[in-house]
């Protein structure tokens, strides 16, 4: 059966920073109420979304630390361990687990590339190793390191691994793995927007950086999906379409990882949640920016009469 704490929608949170880029630890804690009185069921810090790989080792500590501590019951922290090598993953996964988190989140290792047989030594060897349940963020467009199907299968038979982030835009591997039946008692957590209301209809999960924006729309095409209601599941994900409009809002559609997560903290910004700094590096806001955030944000409905 699939662990509670990873059932629904959960946001791959953006990274309150202040305009010299430390933390902004009590923006976090704004975002972690928000997040949950909207029917978010966790969230996951640092993401990438959330430029974790921008922030020191302590400001990831210290950014679980700070949502821990604001989290009610119920709302699962899940804390990105994620690094280059194994003997700092498991240290991150233990530290992650001091500072709170429920859930430790664990991508493959970067930039060397490396076997299936290898990728299962390392997310086991982590899994054996960590005081907390272990999920696996597979990124299929960013990483050199990819999950295969038969390695997502050997991977849900450990009993400390709960699921997978899996991010990317291939229906077909969905259907594939609804196929397999691998999501009956192991969690495949949707990280592609475009492809959500295949993840609703097909019993999976969600975890993702836009419901951080319209939550509600992303709980209402979950529902939608899991009633069987395709229809229904299909106008909310044209109007997650017209949200994926925040990837090419600012600059032109400059390519930028910091400009999508700006984008978003924009918008978050609106409610009066977070500034709009980036962790590193980035570009100034201007008006224009948050004219053209704020006119994608309200064309999206969330319900659907």
């Amino acid at each position: 059966m699939i662990c509670e704490k990873l059932c629904g929608v959960l946001v791959a949170s953006v990274t309150p920073v202040k305009e010299d880029g430390a933390l902004d630890l009590p923006a976090v804690g704004r975002l972690v109420e928000y997040y949950a009185a909207s029917g978010l069921r966790g969230a996951l810090f640092p993401s990438s979304t959330g430029e974790s790989f921008a922030l020191t080792a302590q400001d990831r500590v210290s950014l679980v630390e700070a949502a821990a501590k604001r989290a009610p019951g119920g709302f699962a922290i899940l804390g990105n361990c994620s690094e280059h090598n194994l003997k700092d993953a498991l240290r991150n996964a233990r530290a992650m687990a001091d500072a709170g988190a429920d859930i430790a989140v664990c991508m493959p290792p970067q930039f060397l590339a490396y076997s299936q047989e290898e990728l299962r030594e390392y997310f086991f060897r982590i899994a054996d190793e960590s005081p907390i349940p272990l999920v696996v963020y597979n990124h299929m467009t960013r990483l050199p390191n990819k999950v295969g199907l038969p390695l997502l299968e050997e991977l849900s038979r450990h009993e400390n691994i709960l699921g997978i982030k899996d991010t990317h835009s291939d229906p077909n591997r969905m259907l594939q793995l609804y196929a397999r039946g691998v999501q009956r008692d192991f969690a495949i957590l949707c990280g592609g927007d475009g492809v959500a209301a295949y993840a609703a209809a097909l019993g999976m999960e969600m975890l993702n950086a836009l419901s951080a924006v319209k939550p509600k729309l992303f709980l209402n095409l979950y529902a939608a999906g899991r009633a069987g209601d395709l229809q229904r599941a299909a106008l909310y994900q044209r109007e997650v379409d017209k949200l994926m409009g925040l990837f090419s809002a600012l600059r032109g559609g400059l390519s930028s990882s910091t400009l999508f997560a700006q984008a978003i903290k924009a918008a978050l910004s609106l409610k009066g949640l977070c500034g709009t700094a980036s962790v590193q590096l980035g570009y100034p806001m201007e008006a224009a920016g948050f004219a053209k955030v704020k006119e994608i944000v309200d064309s999206v409905r969330e319900e659907i009469a």
